[in-house]
């Protein structure tokens, strides 16, 4: 079922199926989220985990366990909870078919709020169980890029930043580079892009800007403390006039390595405990 979130700025029509946004469109009736056939996907929500996993396969306390590729949460149907005027709450729980392949009972909310042009997006992750729940969190919107000019023209503003550190390939190997940016910019490299299939970025600012294109509409994304990964990715089609920025908490492992949830470096939560993710996009 969708749900809209609507003022004078902007419209915003959240699925409940991985509550995920699949449109945001500004008075003027302009596209800031991706809807083509090149990816199937809008903004969707990673957990319990980012990336692939090797195989497709982990361990708990001595289990094999198979997880598909960003965690089941962008393929579950939430629940809604509180909504207000200006906001709305999603909620996904364990139940048997998330503990078939993740063995942690917990809940997962997620809340959007529209204030004039900003959209912000709260993810509380709950431990509702009696382990210690390992798990990686992500949100992976497409914003669209508009007018006709290269792809080439658009570029990510990491503000004062000079460089940043770039981790290579779709799993997290041992090569590591200082990327450096152009007065503070990464612009949008296809080649570059599908070479790496995503980039992977650290050590970046909490803000970060998406403009250029020759065009007058650009995307402000901040992000909270507790999601030190910036990835930028696209489908790999020209015609595919998008770009995803997404803030992860983790990343994938070194793709040699078998999976083990005990060990890995992920996020974990005591029982009983939470954690926040707060995620701030505005549409200019």
């Amino acid at each position: 079922m969708t749900y809209t979130l609507k003022n004078e700025y902007l419209t915003v029509e959240i699925n409940s199926y991985g509550a995920e946004v699949i449109s945001a469109r500004d008075a003027e009736g302009y596209e800031f989220i991706w809807n083509g056939a090149e990816w199937s996907g809008h903004a969707p929500i990673l957990f319990p985990v980012c990336g692939r996993l090797l195989d497709g396969k982990f361990t708990s306390r001595g289990r094999v366990y198979e997880m598909k590729s960003h965690g089941f949460a962008k393929r579950s149907e939430f629940t809604v909870g509180e909504t207000t005027e200006n906001s709305v709450t999603f909620v996904l729980e364990s139940n048997d078919e998330t503990l078939a392949c993740y063995p942690f009972e917990f809940r997962l909310e997620a809340k959007y709020e529209l204030n004039k042009n900003n959209l912000c997006l709260t993810l509380n992750v709950i431990n509702s169980g009696k382990h210690v729940m390992p798990y990686m969190i992500g949100w992976h919107p497409g914003f669209t890029l508009g007018g006709t000019r290269d792809i080439c023209t658009h570029y990510v503003s990491f503000g004062d930043k000079r460089e940043v550190t770039l981790q290579h390939g779709a799993f997290v190997n041992p090569f590591y580079s200082s990327y450096p940016l152009k007065a503070g910019k990464y612009y949008l490299n296809e080649e570059e892009i599908y070479s790496n299939d995503t980039m992977i970025f650290k050590d970046v600012p909490e803000t970060v800007k998406l403009a250029g294109g020759y065009q007058k509409h650009s995307v402000t994304l901040s992000y909270s403390k507790n999601l030190p990964y910036l990835c930028i990715w696209k489908a790999p089609s020209s015609s595919a006039r998008f770009i995803c920025l997404e803030p992860w908490s983790s990343v994938p492992a070194d793709g040699e390595t078998p999976e083990n949830f005990d060990s890995r470096p992920m996020a974990r939560l005591e029982a009983g405990s939470s954690e926040e993710y707060v995620y701030s996009v505005t549409f200019e």
